[in-house]
C-alpha cells in the first residue's frame, strides 16, 4: 500500500490545525469575545472561560505540531496511530457538529460578507480535518 497520500494528508491536517491556533486571536477580536466574557456575572466564570479557550488553542496547536512532526508514525505504528487518529476524528467531528448545530453565528455573519465566507471556510476545514483523521484510522486498521 502506498502511504504517501495519507502522510501528505496528515501534513495538511497538521498545518490546518496550526493555522486555526494562530488565527485564534483574530477570531476573538471579530467575535468581540473579551467583551462578552467581561459580562459574565462572576470573575471566576471569566477566568474559567479564558483558561478553557487557551486550552483549546493550545490543543489545536499541539495536535497540529504532533501531526506535522510524526505524520509517518501514524501508519508505521498502527496501534498508536489508530488511537491518535480516532481521538482526532472524534475531536474534530464533535467540533464540526457543534459548529453546525449549536452556535448561533447569524449576528456575526450578517455584519460582513468576509465573516460569512470565513465561517464557511472554518466549517469546511473542520470537516476536512475530521475526514483526514477518519481516513488515517481506516488506513491504519484495515489496510496495514
Amino acid at each position: 500500500m502506498d502511504t504517501t497520500l495519507t502522510t501528505n494528508l496528515l501534513y495538511l491536517a497538521g498545518a490546518g490545525q496550526i493555522f486555526i491556533a494562530l488565527i485564534y486571536e483574530w477570531v476573538r477580536r471579530i467575535l468581540d469575545w473579551d467583551a462578552g466574557i467581561a459580562q459574565m456575572p462572576a470573575r471566576l466564570n471569566q477566568q474559567i472561560a479564558h483558561t478553557y479557550s487557551r486550552y483549546i488553542q493550545g490543543l489545536n496547536f499541539a495536535f497540529g505540531a504532533i501531526t506535522l512532526l510524526f505524520a509517518p508514525v501514524f501508519l508505521e505504528e498502527p496501534r498508536l496511530g489508530t488511537a491518535l487518529a480516532i481521538l482526532l476524528t472524534v475531536y474534530w467531528g464533535t467540533r464540526t457538529v457543534i459548529a453546525l448545530t449549536f452556535y448561533d453565528i447569524k449576528p456575526i455573519v450578517e455584519r460582513r460578507m468576509l465573516f460569512r465566507y470565513g465561517n464557511y471556510g472554518f466549517n469546511l476545514l473542520f470537516v476536512v480535518l475530521t475526514a483526514i483523521y477518519a481516513w488515517t484510522a481506516y488506513q491504519a486498521v484495515f489496510l496495514l
